[in-house]
């Protein structure tokens, strides 16, 4: 059985990283980043990360890779054994449903998306392929997640001030 608490830890002090803060007050945004994080990841099934992954890279080769140039077409090898493990898959759609809410609230969404992203490149060392697949990933279930939430109607206040106070805060 997978520990997927670990992840969530890791992707929660991720999410903080690119905040000023610092101590205690640190210690309470991962917090409350890691319980939001948490909530929204137990909705997302191994088996949809996978077909996600599937499709992301059936477009890969309509990004931009090392040195701005497209990034080459998955190969048949990566369809049986993605560039990502099904856990960087279920975090990029988890942090695309946060995504989603953050936009739906009139917040910034990419105080969501930026440190999955940074979380990517100086934790993990992905490849720029990589992150590509994670934002191909992330930016698809936004997109889809936005249009259900707004479909709804309008995004409750008490959503919207729990979203601005658990999501980390950008430095400009």
């Amino acid at each position: 059985m997978i520990n997927r608490r670990r992840p969530i830890r890791l992707l929660a002090a991720a999410a903080t990283s690119v905040t000023l803060i610092c101590g205690p007050a640190a210690n309470r945004a991962e917090a409350a980043f890691e319980a939001i994080f948490e909530k929204y990841s137990a909705m997302v099934s191994d088996d949809h990360a996978k077909e996600a992954t599937k499709l992301a890279l059936t477009r890969l080769d309509q990004t931009t890779c090392e040195s701005n140039r497209p990034c080459a077409p998955a190969t048949p090898e990566e369809f049986t054994e993605p560039p990502i493990s099904t856990e960087d898959s279920r975090a990029a759609l988890t942090f695309g449903m946060i995504s989603a809410l953050a936009q739906w609230c009139g917040l910034d969404w990419k105080r969501n998306f930026l440190p999955m992203i940074a979380y990517g490149k100086n934790q993990k060392k992905m490849s720029d392929r990589q992150l590509q697949l994670m934002t191909l990933i992330h930016g698809d279930f936004q997109r889809r997640q936005f249009a259900f939430y707004t479909g709804s109607g309008s995004c409750p206040a008490d959503l919207r001030n729990q979203l601005d106070a658990e999501l980390p805060k950008l430095d400009h």
